[in-house]
């Protein structure tokens, strides 16, 4: 379905929507420049600032839980707006931060915040279109969500060289207020998109239940998972790379990663179509394919030239954008009745599994490179989930036409 095509309230809605996948990316890795001046400001260690990172990831994996309940039972504007206001409440506190317990206050109202908006999301999408068209959408918008993490940085660095570490904190402010205002205007009123059954709290364990032992659901929250942790080690990796080894400045190091962003979101562009021309689990294990590429790639890196890095690194990611907003739609596909939990249980997968993904590959002692090639290899395992729920599908076709044959 185009926009055009729209009922004029989805029309008016859509730029809402893929305002509040943003928010997420954008916290993250706006500030990842100013870390260096938030500890000194901070008068704090390395490892405290980069606390607030993991603060944010962590509330917003397990906001999502909550997030997804409150969504289904209050309708998705309320929940936008739940979600937007705690955003913009971390943004401001996180601006006037005068100590560090402070700031991480404000990364917890900003991951909570986050968490709610994501849920509102790829659950409204869900809600208004089928699952072909949801995977189009959701596309597109995990496309945005794998982009700006190698955009924020840039913009993050310029704000902080002009006006301080706060900057970015005020920019995430004045963008969630201008969302929040666009919330309430755009978004329709909605009863809850739940019946009053499914509002029970048994109903809701039920639902849980069918989410849980959904074999579709779970194959491809582990793609969504694996996916996660490959562009996390390949975010925190690529600074090292790209600075301590290859020797550019902060302005180098922001262009490399901004032109990887323009690439990624050319793909994110590209992948609705491969969904027309090859069909959803295809197009994942063509994203797979790119991510092996990469992967092998990667270790052939010479290490007196660091920068090839990102050649190999930019197929790998182009594998992510393929599979990240495709994963998401499938898992929500037989879940319109609660997308909201179903959302909630894939993101909160997605945040908390990619999170100990990329933990566990750094633990294990490798270089760079090897790193994040392993991976991207890991990635590559999302095309074994995808043929395997094609094959359980066909299964299920040959079943029902020989049950239909044998009626006959």
């Amino acid at each position: 379905m185009s926009p055009l095509s729209m009922p004029l309230s989805q029309r008016s809605a859509l730029p809402v929507i893929f305002a509040l996948v943003i928010l997420s990316p954008l916290a993250i890795d706006i500030y990842l420049p100013s870390l260096p001046e938030m500890t000194r400001s901070f008068s704090a260690s390395d490892s405290e600032i980069q606390l607030t990172i993991s603060l944010f990831m962590i509330c917003m994996g397990v906001g999502q839980l909550f997030a997804g309940p409150f969504s289904d039972r209050y309708g998705r504007k309320a929940s936008a707006i739940l979600g937007l206001g705690l955003y913009l409440a971390g943004s401001i506190l996180g601006v006037f931060s005068a100590n560090i317990e402070l700031l991480y206050l404000a990364r917890i109202l900003q991951g909570l915040g986050a968490a709610s908006c994501t849920v509102t999301a790829f659950a409204w999408v869900r809600d208004h279109f089928t699952p072909i068209e949801s995977g189009k959408w959701i596309s597109y918008m995990g496309g945005m969500i794998g982009t700006i993490p190698t955009l924020a940085p840039t913009l993050g660095g310029a704000l902080a060289i002009y006006w301080g570490w706060e900057a970015n904190f005020v920019f995430m402010a004045v963008l969630a207020a201008l969302i929040f205002v666009m919330a309430c205007r755009n978004m329709p009123s909605e009863v809850s998109s739940v019946d009053n059954d499914a509002k029970r709290s048994g109903r809701i364990l039920d639902n849980l239940g069918s989410i849980l032992a959904n074999k579709q659901f779970l194959n491809y929250s582990l793609s969504g998972m694996l996916a996660m942790g490959a562009i996390l080690t390949y975010a925190t990796h690529a600074p090292y790379i790209a600075i301590n080894l290859a020797g550019l400045d902060e302005f180098g190091f922001s262009l490399f990663f901004g032109l990887l962003g323009i690439l990624q979101l050319s793909a994110s562009m590209l992948t609705p179509r491969l969904i027309h021309w090859l069909g959803q689990r295809q197009t994942i294990i063509v994203g797979s394919l790119f991510s092996l590429v990469g992967a092998a790639g990667l270790l052939l890196v010479p290490s007196e030239e660091p920068l090839c890095f990102f050649a190999p690194a930019a197929v790998g990611a182009i594998g992510f954008n393929f599979i990240f907003g495709t994963a998401s739609s499938l898992t929500l596909e037989h879940f319109k009745h609660c997308a909201g939990l179903a959302a909630a249980i894939d993101g909160f997968a997605r945040m908390t599994g990619g999170g100990l993904i990329a933990f566990s590959v750094k633990l294990a002692g490798l270089d760079a490179f090897t790193t994040i090639s392993l991976s991207y290899a890991l990635l590559g395992a999302s095309a074994i989930l995808a043929g395997i729920d094609l094959l359980q599908r066909s299964e299920g076709k040959i079943t029902l036409m020989a049950q239909k044959a044998c009626r006959q």
